[in-house]
């Protein structure tokens, strides 16, 4: 990329459930390409926990820690009473854009959208609603109050008795705010996709999605990753775009359903592989690349690619074999926004008796209790479960709150992955500590998921390790062994456009790792 100006603009690509070491495995072209031209960081994790989806996608364009941002977890507390009964646990996921948007509004002042006041529009692109969402809220009007900004994503698949009629059954049309015609179009038209098609993964635990995911034989409907990237590109054509976010899902879903790194090894039956979809995403970063420079506009933008969380293949999975049975696998309990779990896993099960309220689980267990539970019986249940190597309660301190080892065992860890517990774990617990938050917590060793076959949330070296690029002007070629979190990126930026951010952050700025080079 050309950087012969101060920048101007902004891309973030952020890879869902992309590990670090895809990069150099399969010797990818597009980010090979880029690592080049800008700075690597070659120690980049998420450095903070859950490292999941809907947590991080608060964290990148914040700079704060899961601990300040409006909820904490794959499962949310509200002990307000903002959405419901107090202390009912609702799911994240299910919250669409404008009540995201007021939830996080009071933390979102340094949202890197707001760098770009009356420059320029905001856009972001992607397949999975609560992503887009999480990146975008609070950063509505930040170009200036007349200009808004542009969210899409795709709508639910439509089901029989829509108003587009019974030839839309099964498809998804884009939807989010300020959602172009142009961009719509008429039904089954070039950005709707059809979700029907299984490629044989009809009787995986978390199944496909159709074109939402993978983009299929026809060019002219294609869908998952490219569909984000022809979505994005079309607004950046037609729009006084200056900052865009793009989350590029397929490599996520592909990885839940068959074990993230596992499938590279042993390709499952279906006709979906993850070395299939991880080139697929590395293409669609080389066709965006491409496009700002055949625009004119890659000497003049910032491009930061990177990840959410990465991917943990399980070989010792704790989660129910069934057709569909994703959603039982992560979740169980009474949820006020979304569908309610009421059958738990045996090995499971005795915790409801010692006060269980829900339960989250991925690579970590996050454990919410009823009022009068008894702690000490809570967690020997826990200690005793396949896989865990620490518990911590969630305790008050005289500066808020903290997670407190209870139980730990790093012994059963290979030597690698110990040093990297030992080093990592202190810190990890720290950024999520707050009192809405799971009252107890367990982590993993690198060999365990109690969710999907492949999962996230832990912390592993597995699930935190993730790519960290960025490229363009006043960001010189550089390997940097610097540290780097997610919760970095959002001060980075700020300094790199040479504006200081209206309020604090947890993260710092990295661009003394790279600058005096």
């Amino acid at each position: 990329m050309r950087t012969t100006a101060p920048p101007r603009r902004l891309v973030i690509v952020v890879l869902d459930q992309f590990r670090a070491d895809y990069v150099t495995r399969l010797r990818l072209p597009a980010l090979a390409a880029l690592s080049r031209r800008g700075a690597v960081f070659e120690n980049a994790y998420v450095g903070h926990l859950p490292a999941t989806t809907v947590v991080s996608h608060q964290v990148i364009p914040r700079g704060l820690f899961p601990r300040h941002l409006a909820w904490s977890d794959d499962l949310h507390r509200d002990l307000e009473g903002l959405l419901g009964p107090k202390g009912g646990i609702h799911d994240p996921g299910e919250f669409d854009l404008d009540l995201m948007s007021r939830l996080l509004a009071p933390v979102s002042r340094t949202h890197v959208a707001r760098i770009f006041r009356g420059r320029g529009r905001f856009l972001a692109v992607g397949q999975k609603g609560y992503a887009v969402y999480a990146m975008a809220a609070g950063a509505s009007g930040a170009a200036g109050p007349a200009s808004g900004d542009l969210v899409v994503t795709l709508s639910d698949t439509l089901k029989e008795g829509n108003p587009y009629g019974p030839e839309s059954v099964g498809w998804v049309h884009p939807v989010g705010r300020n959602v172009p015609t142009s961009l719509l179009g008429r039904p089954r038209t070039r950005f709707w996709l059809d979700t029907r098609p299984t490629y044989g993964t009809g009787d995986a635990v978390y199944r496909l999605g159709g074109h939402r995911t993978v983009p299929g034989p026809d060019p002219a409907h294609a869908g998952g990753d490219a569909w984000v990237v022809d979505a994005a590109m079309h607004l950046m054509e037609r729009e006084p775009w200056a900052v865009a976010m793009l989350t590029l899902g397929a490599v996520d879903r592909v990885g839940h359903m068959y074990g993230a790194q596992r499938d590279l090894e042993h390709p499952n039956g279906s006709q979906v592989h993850m070395k299939e979809t991880i080139l697929q995403a590395d293409a669609q970063v080389g066709r965006l690349v491409a496009f700002l420079e055949k625009k004119g506009w890659d000497g003049e933008t910032v491009l930061v690619v990177t990840a959410d969380h990465a991917g943990l293949g399980a070989t010792q999975w704790h989660g129910t074999d069934r057709p569909g049975a994703s959603w039982g696998n992560w979740a169980w309990g009474h949820l006020e926004n979304t569908q309610t779990v009421a059958q738990l896993r045996p090995p499971l099960a005795p915790l409801v008796d010692a006060g269980l309220s829900a339960l989250y689980t991925d690579t970590a267990l996050r454990l919410y209790l009823k009022p009068g539970a008894d702690p000490e019986r809570v967690l020997a249940i826990t200690r005793a479960l396949p896989g865990v190597v620490l518990v911590a309660r969630k305790e008050k301190t005289a500066s808020g709150f903290r997670y407190t080892p209870v139980f730990s065992e790093p012994a059963r860890l290979s030597p690698l992955e110990r040093r990297w517990f030992e080093a990592m774990v202190p810190g990890l617990l720290d950024t999520w500590a707050c009192e809405r938050g799971p009252d107890l917590v367990a982590l993993l060793d690198e060999r365990t998921s109690w969710g999907q076959p492949g999962d996230h949330g832990g912390a592993q070296r597995a699930v935190q390790a993730i790519p960290m690029i960025l490229a363009g002007p006043g960001i010189p070629p550089a390997r940097v062994t610097t540290a780097a979190r997610l919760v970095d990126l959002a001060p980075t930026l700020w300094d790199l456009f040479g504006r200081t951010p209206p309020a604090p952050m947890d993260g710092v700025s990295l661009r003394p790792a790279f600058s005096a080079r």
